[in-house]
């Protein structure tokens, strides 16, 4: 090769280096805000009561998410009570963050009103599960877990705000392959 023809490779190369490094860094992925490390209290749970436990949270139990990550996950921090305690799949819960819109009031989907169960909307869906995980629009943890047996999609939906609903978990089944009407669907709200 010529001197003339060498000249312009090594000119272009020159100058796709320096396009490259003035070319403005990847943003990164957005980050987590602070109130989804908050410590909630269970206010009230509207999961089914005849799931064969008695709901999966009960009101006075505590819970925050540990903000250390583990491989991009995050493990559910379970606080147990005198005489209340969480059942084991809650505490070997790990969590991913999904990103979204945030969360301003509380969705009709995920009203509570304890003692009207049935009135749930994912209560109301008898026998329904959902193999996938579950998509909402907006920002919340996801975990699949095993709570008494059960395979269960845990989303939890923590909002900008104190005082009750600041915290909304989904519990959803996971799993019906056996043909058994698990029911154990439902929200649990807590509060910050």
């Amino acid at each position: 090769m010529s001197r003339t023809r060498i000249a312009p490779l090594v000119l272009f190369f020159v100058a796709q280096l320096f396009v490259v490094s003035i070319a403005p860094p990847a943003r990164a992925a957005s980050p987590i805000p602070s109130y989804f490390f908050n410590e909630w209290t269970i206010t009230k749970s509207c999961t089914q009561l005849n799931s064969g436990s008695p709901a999966h949270a009960q009101a006075g139990l505590k819970f925050r998410v540990d903000p250390v990550a583990e491989d991009g996950q995050y493990r559910l921090r379970t606080i147990d009570r005198a005489q209340k305690r969480w059942a084991g799949g809650w505490r070997t819960l790990k969590l991913e963050y999904r990103p979204g819109r945030r969360m301003t009031s509380v969705p009709a989907d995920f009203e509570c009103i304890p003692g009207e169960e049935a009135s749930s909307p994912f209560l109301a869906m008898r026998g329904y599960s959902q193999t996938a995980e579950p998509q909402y629009a907006e920002e919340h943890w996801y975990g699949f877990t095993t709570i008494n047996g059960e395979a269960q999609h845990i989303l939890i939906f923590p909002r900008a705000a104190r005082g009750p609903s600041s915290v909304i978990i989904v519990v959803q089944d996971a799993d019906s392959a056996d043909d058994v009407t698990l029911d154990s669907d439902g929200t649990i709200h807590g509060e910050h």
